[in-house]
């Protein structure tokens, strides 16, 4: 499975995406089109069917209009803007978000839920063919629990319903229990019914929501973006001899004056470079009240930017870390970092959340294991790197002699950094070039450094299927199924080679 890469490795147009990915990262996957969860249409009328046949004819020249969705029995438009691109990456070309909330009170039964959309419809007629609405019901305490879903056409006729509750299985499947993973399954959930698929999805080009999550992503100029690889280089240069200053991380509202100590004797036990704590801990005001996670970032490494310029370190480098840790609970939402050098200037910004694999290998749950996972990514962007070795081999001495330099990258740790992650790009790389034994082969070696990954199995499940060998993509993919059975990614997989799970 591809995965989407958050740091400042990325330049120019593929900061658009970026954006997108750390609202969004699940969409970013070498497949196009999401995951087509089955249905069944049992109990419908025959009116009813020949509405839904229509609707999926129209694909993506249908068009629709996303009510709020409800959260919690709180209708949040944000969430119906996530929906809304959602069914844009799928293909979906005309989509309007309706500006008057359709409030249901405590339905909850599908019946009256969908007669009640269809008299608010025609109370309240809508421009487009379709209308959407949706719940997340659950609880604060708890948390989401399930789905509700209601489409009518623009007479307020029902077109189709869904429900989904705890007990049922693509509930279970959700691996994150936020608003994020439930607006994917309920995409998956949708997306066929509007007659959407890969084809669609392949065809599909950035709209309007796509646009609207860019502006509200709090990217800076393309101009200060590509200004950040050339000094991150000259770090990489000086590595064995620049010097850092670390701050304490701001955990909450406050400084974590361990964390501190704890980052700098992690740099130092992973010879990285000289590094050296604060004197005095600092608390940016950045806020953590938008649901962008990417403006969270880089609204907060313009704060540290303004602080290094009017207080320049004696080092030559300074880090400053906000973890989005919740201690009662031990759950940690992200790990945002930002390096600058001493004139203020950002050579690192990085931001890391359950959609990345350094994060999903640490699984962070205290601020100690924020402390590793930032630690982690300094060290991927301050080490040479064993895929860019790797690439360089193979272009220029084939694919036997890229195995053998890997494999001496492997035991030098001291100059190299092994990230599964780049690893995995690469062969996506190669694989959507159609170079298959390249892929396969530098999937081979992640499967190798990193035997506990469900997907790096995934990933070489992919890329067997992509080249034919259909009992080895199988293989591959079951084993990623062990190590992760709610992988979404392998099941469909598997069904889609025939397998049934």
């Amino acid at each position: 499975m591809k995965q989407c890469s958050t740091g400042t490795a990325l330049m120019g147009n593929a900061f658009a995406v970026i954006a997108l990915c750390a609202l969004l990262s699940a969409l970013f996957t070498s497949a196009p089109a999401l995951a087509q969860e089955p249905q069944k249409m049992q109990g419908i009328s025959a009116a009813q069917q020949e509405r839904m046949a229509v609707m999926k004819s129209r694909g993506p020249e249908a068009s629709l209009t996303i009510f709020p969705l409800e959260v919690v029995g709180t209708p949040y438009e944000r969430v119906s803007e996530i929906v809304a691109l959602l069914f844009e990456r799928q293909g979906l070309k005309n989509i309007e978000l309706a500006k008057t909330a359709f409030q249901p009170g405590a339905l909850t039964s599908m019946e009256p839920l969908a007669g009640a959309l269809g008299d608010f419809v025609k109370k309240n007629p809508i421009a487009t063919e379709y209308a959407l609405y949706a719940q997340y019901p659950g609880s604060p305490q708890s948390g989401i629990n399930g789905i509700r879903a209601v489409i009518v056409d623009k007479t307020g006729a029902v077109v189709w319903t869904d429900s989904l509750g705890p007990d049922d299985q693509p509930v279970k499947n959700v691996m994150d229990r936020d608003p994020m993973g439930f607006s994917l399954l309920l995409a998956e959930r949708v997306v066929p019914r509007l007659g959407l698929n890969e084809e669609t999805a392949k065809a599909a080009k950035p709209g309007k929501f796509a646009r609207l999550m860019e502006e509200r992503s709090g990217l800076p100029p393309e101009s200060e973006r590509a200004a950040i690889p050339p000094r991150l280089k000259e770090l990489r240069a000086q590595r064995k001899s620049m010097t850092l200053t670390v701050f304490p991380a701001r955990v909450g509202d406050a400084a974590d004056p361990a964390s501190a100590t704890e980052i700098v004797k992690m740099i130092t036990d992973g010879g990285l470079c000289k590094a050296t704590a604060a004197s005095q801990a600092l608390v940016l005001k950045t806020p953590r009240g938008d649901p962008n996670e990417m403006k969270l970032l880089w609204d907060l490494a313009r704060e540290f930017r303004e602080h290094v310029r009017s207080n320049p370190p004696a080092t030559e480098y300074t880090v400053y870390a906000d973890y989005g840790l919740d201690p009662q609970a031990r759950q940690v939402g992200y790990v945002h970092s930002v390096v600058c050098d001493r004139k203020g200037e950002w050579v690192i910004v990085d931001l890391q959340n359950s959609m990345q694999p350094d994060f999903q290998s640490i699984n962070p749950r205290s601020s100690t294991d924020c402390s590793a996972l930032l630690v982690k990514r300094l060290t991927s962007y301050l080490k040479l790197s064993a895929s860019e070795l790797v690439r360089k081999k193979i272009e220029s001495d084939g694919i036997d002699a890229a195995v053998a330099a890997f494999h001496e990258a492997q035991h030098n740790p001291n100059e190299y950094n092994v990230s599964e992650e780049e690893i995995n790009q690469l062969g996506y790389e190669y694989l959507q070039a159609q170079r298959y034994k390249e892929a396969i082969a530098v999937f081979k070696l992640n499967i190798e450094a990193f035997p506990e990954s469900f997907n790096v199995y995934d990933s070489m499940g992919e890329a067997y299927a992509v080249a034919g060998e259909k009992e080895l993509a199988i293989q591959h993919y079951r084993k990623s199924l062990q190590l992760n059975p709610n992988s979404q990614s392998g099941i469909m997989a598997l069904k889609k080679l025939g397998v049934e799970q």
